[in-house]
């Protein structure tokens, strides 16, 4: 059942209770939190006007099965006008941040979307449409800076004979671990001969798919991972980016093993599992499938599709900002089911040979997916940045998981954007970027106070979404690998996850967030 259905259904319930007094102002109502055995734990205050916004905001899943209980009881003699008791069992989402370890300077109710949403600075006011939109991710490819690659612009053929030797012929990495031990260069010379005896020719005409899994492309051509900690087992140095489900692609050459392709996303060059990608019979058929008229965007963190034995559709996970098309034919039966109560999607998928073809599957409507793209206004991005407040990090997207600029690239596709794929190039998108390098704390401040919500935050590094001001501090979310601790000075420690903290955090050269600043992107 979504929140807005029980704050429905609870708002119908209150409205049918008898009114103690006519002044709203003059009632108060108990938000009363529940035990497993049915007693009393804690009971909270709240006026009419708080009462209906904690309706809205934090009533979970069958929240005391939408009951409003009516209580003529007194908490103390300031009580007198309690009239209802809102009954939440297990507790309301603030309730449950308090029992997770938050950043310092971080409250319980920061964690909520809502919280910045009534913050000066976060709107519901539409900043661009979604012609705009798709101007500007024209503008991203035009310029050299952004290092992203138009793929419409990629025909014709290439010499495979000399792009296998060039990508054979790189420089043995040194400081990786492979199962907490030096990776051994016997390792690096299997992978150049795996490039390198290919079956390649000196003409070799480009190819076009979509990936049918979510997947991640690689410097290197391996499927282990190579960390710089030989106790880090969760790490991989030369993961390059994510690939998302139904992601398009030019594909060139497979290695001599069959396994790995080298493939160009708009955004990353690299290698990835051929099994994750299936080639069209033409560029005429890529390009017609690319730019559906109807489809859904994945708005949730991730998606699961649900049991199926079809082992292509099995619980295929589907991540922030994946684009699948509508189906046309809603009527029949997908996967033995009827699809009430579903979207019907085209979903990519793989044939023996690795060609490409399109399945219908069913996304349960209670998803968090969207009918085209979301409105792209500052709230929108705020709720679907703490969206993922928790997640794990992972370097390149490796872990099914994001780094701190897939992790925007993911928030932004939402809306339709094609962003670059890391920080530096981020950078340079044609939009507006302010230059924070050389300001002083103040002048920082000035341009955060600015700025609006959801503003990408760049630092050498590292980049973060804006959230806003509260208490004097400026605040934002982002996926962070390290930083350092603030009860602790001087000690490293490893977040790995999607955190929110305020820009008072240090950097191991013991300056803060705020002061390292060095742009600010605003996405208009």
């Amino acid at each position: 059942m979504k929140l807005i259905t029980v704050a429905a259904m609870l708002m119908t319930a209150m409205m049918a209770l008898p009114r103690a007094s006519q002044a709203a102002s003059d009632s108060l109502y108990i938000c009363a939190y529940y035990g497993g055995d049915g007693t009393l734990t804690e009971a909270k205050k709240f006026d009419e006007t708080q009462l209906r916004s904690l309706l809205d905001l934090f009533a979970p899943e069958g929240a005391a099965k939408g009951k409003l209980f009516s209580w003529n009881k007194n908490l103390g003699p300031e009580d007198d006008a309690v009239t209802s008791v809102y009954g939440i069992p297990a507790g309301d989402v603030t309730k449950n941040m308090e029992s997770t370890t938050l950043a310092v300077n971080v409250t319980p109710e920061m964690c909520l979307a809502e919280f910045w949403h009534k913050k000066p600075n976060c709107s519901d006011e539409p900043i661009m449409t979604g012609e705009e939109i798709k101007a500007l991710n024209r503008a991203i490819l035009d310029t050299p800076a952004t290092n992203t690659n138009d793929l419409s612009a990629i025909v014709g053929t290439y010499n495979g004979v000399r792009l296998a030797e060039l990508n054979a012929n790189f420089t043995s990495p040194t400081g990786l671990y492979l199962n907490g031990e030096p990776v051994p260069e016997s390792y690096y010379e299997a992978i150049r001969e795996n490039i390198l005896s290919a079956q390649v020719t000196e003409e070799m005409p480009y190819k076009y798919g979509f990936a049918v899994n979510r997947t991640v492309m690689k410097a290197y051509p391996y499927s282990d991972y190579l960390s710089d900690d030989p106790n880090d087992p969760e790490w991989d140095n030369l993961v390059s980016s994510a690939i998302a489900v139904n992601e398009p692609l030019v594909i060139l050459f497979t290695t001599a093993d069959g396994k790995f392709t080298l493939v160009n996303s708009q955004c990353c060059s690299g290698w990835t599992p051929t099994e994750d990608i299936a080639v069209c019979g033409s560029m005429e058929e890529w390009e017609s499938l690319r730019n559906p008229e109807k489809f859904v965007v994945v708005t949730g963190e991730k998606v699961y599709l649900e049991p199926s034995a079809d082992k292509e559709l099995n619980e295929k996970m589907l991540t922030m900002g994946t684009v699948l098309p509508l189906s046309d034919d809603t009527e029949g039966q997908v996967s033995y089911r009827l699809p009430w109560n579903n979207y019907v999607v085209k979903m990519p998928a793989r044939n023996d040979d690795g060609s490409f073809y399109q399945k219908d599957a069913l996304i349960p409507a209670n998803r968090d997916v969207n009918v085209g793209y979301l409105p792209y206004t500052s709230a929108n991005v705020v709720t679907q940045a703490l969206k993922s407040l928790g997640n794990r990090y992972g370097w390149g997207g490796m872990m099914n998981s994001q780094d701190c600029s897939s992790y925007a690239r993911e928030v932004y596709r939402c809306f339709g954007f094609e962003l670059p794929r890391n920080t530096t190039w981020q950078s340079a998108t044609p939009a507006e970027v302010t230059k924070m390098s050389g300001m002083t704390t103040d002048e920082r401040k000035a341009v955060l106070d600015s700025l609006p919500a959801g503003t990408i935050l760049i630092f050498p590094g590292h980049e973060m979404l804006y959230l806003g001001e509260d208490g004097g501090l400026y605040y934002c979310i982002s996926d962070v690998s390290s930083l350092v601790s603030q009860d602790m000075p001087g000690v490293i420690i490893k977040p790995r996850g999607v955190v929110l903290n305020d820009l008072s955090t240090l950097r191991a050269n013991g300056t803060t967030w705020l002061d390292n600043l060095t742009y600010a992107v605003t996405l208009k």
